[in-house]
């Protein structure tokens, strides 16, 4: 016999249909920790037989400053996965500044 929960599935169901983030759900539900979360999902997809995507909290995504090096030939290279967060495309021309222990680049029209 399966485990019973004290979280409702409907509730969740509901709040994900509003297009709810995680951490908006995970407050309106009062859920104290992720793993708990993670399970609720999981359980709600395997009753629904339907996969449920949450939408995106914007912090998430710039965390953690981006950091790149100067390599031994005096080349600085942007990875694709940080250009991926760009709108930039191969073959941009950019003008380069100077200031103050900064390097700016500023994309040429």
């Amino acid at each position: 016999m399966p485990r019973r929960t004290k979280f409702d599935l409907d509730t969740l169901r509901k709040l994900v249909h509003k297009g709810l983030t995680r951490p908006e759900i995970m407050a309106e539900m009062k859920i104290s920790n992720h793993p708990t979360f993670n399970n609720l999902m999981l359980k709600l997809m395997d009753t629904d037989k339907k996969y449920y995507q949450l939408k995106e909290s914007g912090k998430a995504k710039n965390e953690k400053p981006v950091t790149v090096k100067i390599g031994k030939r005096n080349t600085l290279t942007l990875s694709t996965k940080i250009l991926d967060q760009s709108s930039f495309q191969p073959g941009t021309i950019f003008q380069v500044g100077f200031t103050n222990k900064k390097i700016t680049l500023t994309a040429v029209d």
